[in-house]
């Protein structure tokens, strides 16, 4: 997203948003979310540090759990990072040189699938990580809407069991 807001969405969207995230048991947000909903500069090369504040900030809203997406802190590999009662986990990945429309909405569902079958928290957020990353991955570069999915579903399914 890369710190802007998608042109459909005013600023009464984050509003209710924040709103929405003090009842959530989960929130599932991007690194340029969580700058929408904290208030916080969104910066494209950032550390560790930076991301704390934002967990921080996020935690302080409501949710128990955050479970901020796209956190890089190389060139090289880009992840999730886990932050339950202050503690924090983070998986990281390869990083793709392409983006997709729709990974966060793939990877949430990804997430809830596997949180609804039992797996930790970490544990479905790796899950989710990876089946996006193999989504973009089998998605052709001329696709321009949404990620291919469906083809990837067994190797989830997988996963889960």
């Amino acid at each position: 997203d890369n710190g802007k807001l998608y042109p459909a969405f005013e600023t009464d969207f984050v509003s209710a948003m924040k709103d929405l995230c003090s009842q959530a048991d989960v929130i599932l947000p991007n690194v340029t979310e969580a700058c929408f909903l904290t208030g916080e500069e969104y910066k494209s090369a950032y550390d560790e540090a930076y991301i704390d504040t934002l967990l921080s900030e996020l935690a302080a809203l409501g949710a128990k759990t955050v479970v901020l997406t796209g956190v890089s802190y190389d060139d090289s590999t880009t992840g999730v990072v886990v932050f339950e009662n202050g503690n924090k986990q983070y998986y990281k990945h390869k990083k793709l040189n392409r983006s997709c429309h729709g990974t966060g909405d793939v990877f949430a569902s990804a997430f809830v699938g596997a949180y609804i079958n039992g797996k930790s928290l970490y544990d479905s957020a790796k899950i989710a990580a990876d089946f996006t990353v193999e989504c973009i991955e089998k998605t052709p570069p001329e696709h321009r809407y949404g990620v291919c999915f469906e083809q990837c579903l067994p190797s989830l399914f997988a996963k889960l069991n």
